[in-house]
């Protein structure tokens, strides 16, 4: 009986030290950040035309929640460096850039990504890892001429998991299946 409790013992403290290392791995997963605020608001576009593109408390909050939930998440499947090419964009921004009017740019709820070299190969990685990683709003495969990026968005109050491509300024609806003709 002694070591059978002594053996449980050993069983419970080895389970407590493994389930300790998980949430230490976990949470080392979760609290690595890939992405900065100063990153998901930097714009050559405001730079260029003196635009203040600082974001308010809310939008900043917004942008938090966009990396801990959905781009680091995404980073650490795709296993690369991501680079955004837009995050947040003031009013003022987004009409210069000519994005639509009720864009989650707006809100801090959506960047836009690509990878390193800015290849086809990498939007494709990227928008399959943002699928595995699941929980956003909407995942774009967006083209203007020949250059791709992923657009990603993610909110706490919509996540409605749209899948959609635009290109020549129209927008189609894609699926899991059908996803990697529109790259």
């Amino acid at each position: 009986m002694l070591l059978a409790g002594g053996a449980g013992l050993i069983l419970i403290g080895l389970l407590i030290y493994k389930s300790r290392r998980a949430i230490q791995n976990t949470y080392r997963m979760i609290t690595r950040n890939y992405f900065t605020i100063a990153e998901l608001t930097r714009s050559s576009t405001a730079t260029a035309k003196g635009i203040d593109n600082t974001p308010t408390a809310a939008v900043r909050a917004n942008l938090e929640a966009l990396i801990s939930n959905l781009l680091n998440p995404i980073r650490e499947k795709y296993g690369n460096p991501i680079v955004v090419t837009s995050g947040y964009r003031c009013a003022a921004l987004n009409k210069a850039v000519g994005g639509v009017a009720d864009s989650q740019h707006l809100t801090g709820n959506a960047a836009d990504l690509v990878g390193e070299h800015g290849t086809a190969e990498e939007v494709k990685a990227i928008f399959r890892a943002a699928l595995s990683v699941g929980g956003y709003d909407q995942l774009i495969i967006e083209h203007k001429g020949a250059t791709r990026w992923v657009h990603v968005s993610w909110s706490a109050s919509r996540r409605r998991g749209q899948l959609l491509c635009y290109r020549n300024g129209t927008y189609t609806n894609i699926t899991t299946a059908n996803w990697q003709a529109y790259v």
